[in-house]
């Protein structure tokens, strides 16, 4: 559990443990009681509570960013399909390697 620190106000408890991806620096609010992070950084969240909220979650997930998996499995059989022209037009001298 994240270790005990006195807020402004004079109350003890455990500082958020998400830090910032840019700089490093640990979040400087509360976490929430039980929990490692504070509310701003998902310590409210109670996640899927039932099987079908947690199967649809699994569904959703993303890899990165905007990218699901769906769209990277695309790009990748584009660029399998690319290379494999590539790989032929070279082999007839259509195109010559730099």
């Amino acid at each position: 559990m994240a270790e005990p620190f006195t807020t402004s106000f004079g109350a003890v408890a455990a500082r958020c443990q998400a830090k910032s991806k840019r700089s490093g620096v640990q979040c400087c609010k509360p976490a929430m009681r039980g929990k490692a992070v504070c509310r701003t950084h998902g310590g409210a969240s109670t996640g899927a509570r039932t099987q079908q909220g947690r199967e649809r979650c699994a569904q959703a997930k993303t890899i990165h960013g905007r990218e699901t998996r769906k769209i990277r499995r695309k790009r990748a059989e584009t660029l399998r399909e690319l290379r494999a022209l590539e790989g032929a037009m070279l082999a007839l001298g259509m195109i010559h390697t730099p």
